[in-house]
């Protein structure tokens, strides 16, 4: 009953919409070519994993993402996004405006994917391998290690601005030399309003210095929150820290990338002795590389319809605590392949070598998405 609820809110939110947008089209000759721009879609991800470990072993069906998506252009300055996904539970992912005032400032506000790694760009649909890297998940938004802003999907509700300084010729065609996003945000996540005084900083730029497929990056996070000791609330705030830098190379065949990410967060221990409580930083790091290349077939010469393949792999290392020397390396492969544009399906095979298991995890994933 709650997901038919939450499915027929945004269903009456999407028919108004629609109806909004067609009513200013016709009204508006002069802009309804940027009304048109408006669109509706998303997809559908049913994923099967088994998993064998030193001492466990499951295999799971789920339904690990159910998106709608509405976006578009209201105007020459103004575009907006609603995003919904109702797997695991339904929840808002987007909800944002674009005041586009120019090529150099944009203002985004609402609640959207934080500026901060190269991967965290992504969207599920562009990932190459199924799941994220581990330095990922756990410093740039999904599954932090300080407990909050679990599942957000690299998001937070605040403020950005973003833009393009320079452009110059690239390999014979006009390409944005840096380009640079920095935004204030709440830090803890989606659909969550801030619980202290302080507010988050991230930012993030990128150079394209001769190759126009090439992305150089660097990135920061700077923050605090809210303490938890055993899951509750010490009401004192922590300083959470995050750099990244990386490189990217894209083209029709090639896919290359690879980051370093580097986290210093403050936690809490109890004292019973004193009876308060006595914070100390955590330092976690992490790094991968990802390779892949595409091949393009014919499906129907005709139509000019073609499918793509592409054999993917990632070596990941990661330091959860620096100092305990708790660290773990990932090794993925298997190949990313869509049929045609509505119809993806993915496999891929993941191998954990932790330094204190006495013997290796393995991991198995294959997801079909239905795009539409």
């Amino acid at each position: 009953m709650k997901y038919f609820t939450v499915f027929l809110r945004v269903a009456i939110t999407v028919n108004l919409l629609l109806c909004i947008t067609s009513v200013c089209a016709q009204n508006n000759t002069d802009s309804s070519n940027y009304v048109r721009n408006v669109k509706l879609g998303g997809w559908v991800d049913a994923q099967y994993r088994y998993e064998k470990g030193a001492d466990n072993e499951s295999s799971v069906f789920q339904i690990r993402r159910v998106r709608l998506d509405f976006k578009g252009s209201l105007s020459r300055w103004l575009d907006f996004r609603l995003q919904t996904d109702f797997a695991p539970n339904p929840r808002l992912i987007d909800a944002f405006a674009k005041i586009k005032i120019n090529k150099y400032v944009q203002l985004q506000v609402g609640q959207f994917k934080i500026p901060f790694s190269l991967e965290n760009k992504l969207s599920p649909l562009d990932l190459e391998l199924i799941d994220n890297a581990q330095v990922i998940n756990t410093l740039s938004g999904y599954n932090d290690i300080t407990g909050i802003s679990s599942y957000a999907n690299g998001r937070d509700i605040g403020a950005m601005l973003s833009g393009k300084l320079i452009n110059a010729m690239v390999q014979g065609e006009k390409t944005a030399i840096i380009s640079y996003s920095v935004g204030l945000f709440g830090g803890n996540g989606i659909n969550v309003k801030t619980d202290n005084m302080a507010k988050d900083i991230a930012a993030r730029i990128e150079l394209c210095p001769f190759l126009r497929n090439l992305t150089l990056s660097v990135a920061g996070y700077w923050g605090k929150y809210d303490m938890l000791y055993n899951g509750i609330s010490t009401n004192l705030d922590g300083a959470r820290k995050r750099y990244a830098g990386g490189v990217q190379y894209t083209d029709k065949h090639w896919v290359v990338r690879t980051e370093y990410l580097l986290g210093k967060t403050e936690f809490v221990n109890y004292n019973n002795e004193t009876d308060n409580y006595n914070p100390y930083t955590i330092e976690t790091r992490g790094c991968y590389l990802t390779l892949g290349y595409w091949f393009t077939y014919e499906i129907n010469n005709r139509n000019n319809i073609c499918g793509r393949i592409a054999p993917m792999a990632r070596i990941e290392y990661y330091e959860k605590n620096v100092a305990l020397n708790v660290q773990s390396m990932y090794y993925s492969a298997g190949f990313d392949w869509w049929p045609e544009e509505h119809l993806r399906v993915q496999l891929a095979y993941n191998m954990q070598q932790k330094k204190t298991a006495s013997q290796l995890n393995h991991k198995l994933t294959t997801m079909i998405s239905v795009k539409f």
